[in-house]
């Protein structure tokens, strides 16, 4: 039952961690889908391309961050495994489910893809209108650059629409969102698992000059007490 409720928590978490990049991504989307009215093709290509550079760059910054914080609770859950005080700013938000493992940086970019990767599934089998329109207004930022790359083969060939099949190119931006937001979490957590080394270290170092003065001083009064 312990089992199933930490289960929960882990999923509840992930969700959770990866509703803010979803909503992110969501209004960058947008911003593309309003970009794609743009008649002149160069100008149209350069800003989806800045666009989806920056919100790759945001969407890096965040999970990095949230890297950070996880390898915060694991320290903290190890000093509570091994009842040692964890400080005032862990102790009341500290969860078992929030500590870092390697592997939630992939799931959380797998929960901010989840939505696009329904509504391309949706929209590449059955061919519906619907799921494509959803997928440009909710998701534009796996499908608008593909869009757009297909404008321009529209505008150099004389086709006449954007064909169904073009949905699944959006399936390799939700793959690199995902490569993304793990390798961002794994970044996160090793620097602040360097940080905790250099904090232990720089902890380790002031009690050993503490040590040898103190060493020093029983030895300065010892030799005194000789005189």
């Amino acid at each position: 039952m312990q089992t199933l409720k930490n289960t929960g928590w882990e999923i509840l978490d992930l969700i959770r961690r990866g509703f803010t990049p979803f909503f992110i991504k969501m209004m960058f989307g947008m911003t593309m889908l309003a970009v794609l009215f743009i008649e002149n093709i160069s100008l149209r290509t350069i800003l989806v391309l800045l666009l989806l550079g920056a919100d790759g760059v945001l969407t890096f910054m965040l999970v990095r961050s949230t890297g950070e914080q996880a390898y915060k609770m694991k320290v903290a859950g190890q000093l509570r495994r091994e009842n040692k005080p964890i400080g005032a700013e862990n102790a009341g938000s500290y969860r078992p489910c929030k500590e870092y493992r390697g592997y939630k940086g992939f799931a959380i970019g797998f929960v901010a893809g989840l939505v696009a990767i329904v509504l391309i599934i949706v929209s590449g089998v059955t061919g519906s209108t619907g799921a494509r329109i959803a997928l440009m207004f909710v998701c534009g930022w796996a499908y608008v650059p593909v869009a757009a790359v297909y404008m321009i083969i529209l505008s150099s060939t004389g086709m006449e629409v954007i064909p169904v099949s073009s949905v699944w190119y959006a399936l390799i931006l939700v793959g690199v969102l995902i490569v993304i937001c793990g390798i961002a979490y794994i970044v996160g957590g090793n620097k602040e698992k360097l940080r905790q080394f250099m904090l232990e270290r720089s902890t380790q170092t002031i009690e050993k000059g503490k040590s040898a003065r103190a060493q020093s001083n029983a030895q300065n009064g010892k030799g005194a007490g000789k005189r």
